[in-house]
C-alpha cells in the first residue's frame, strides 16, 4: 500500500490526515498460503506442473477409480453425489477448454505476425513451387 499526503488539505492542524491508496487495486497481487515452502511449491508449480493439471490428474483417477467399482460408491451418499459434482465440473472445464482453444488459423496468423519482414518473405519463397529449395 502508498501513501501520498493529501493534496487537498488546506485546514491549519490538520497535517496528520494522509490518503492512502490501495495499490493492488491498480495491479492486482496474488498471495498463496502454502503449507511448505514457498519456493518449492513455485519451481514445482513452474517447472512440473500447475496446480491445475494437478488435481485434473487427481479428478481423472478418481473418476477412473469410482468407474472400477460403481457398487463402492453407490454405497455411500455423500461419494455418490460428490462423484457426480466432480463429473459436472469436469464437464464444465472441458466446455471452458474447448471454447479457449486456439485453431489452427488462430496460432498461423500468430506466429506470422511474429516474423519480421525478411523472415516473413522468405518463407513466401520457401512456399514457391517454383523456385529451387536451395535459393536464398
Amino acid at each position: 500500500m502508498t501513501t501520498f499526503p493529501n493534496p487537498f488539505n488546506v485546514f491549519p492542524g490538520a497535517g496528520g490526515n494522509w490518503q492512502e491508496i490501495m495499490t493492488r487495486w491498480w495491479s492486482p497481487n496474488i498471495s498463496l498460503n502454502f503449507a511448505g515452502d514457498a519456493g518449492i511449491e513455485r519451481e514445482v508449480n513452474e517447472d512440473v506442473a500447475s496446480y491445475g493439471r494437478q488435481i485434473g490428474w487427481l479428478n481423472d483417477i478418481v473418476a477412473a477409480l469410482a468407474a472400477a467399482a460403481p457398487d463402492t460408491v453407490k454405497a455411500n451418499a455423500d461419494a455418490e453425489g460428490s462423484l457426480q459434482t466432480l463429473k459436472a465440473a469436469q464437464k464444465k472445464i472441458n466446455d471452458i477448454k474447448k471454447r479457449r482453444e486456439t485453431g489452427a488459423v488462430d496460432k498461423a496468423c500468430a506466429a506470422l505476425s511474429a516474423l519480421d519482414s525478411d523472415d516473413y518473405r522468405r518463407l513466401l519463397r520457401s512456399l514457391d513451387p517454383e523456385r529451387p529449395p536451395d535459393a536464398g
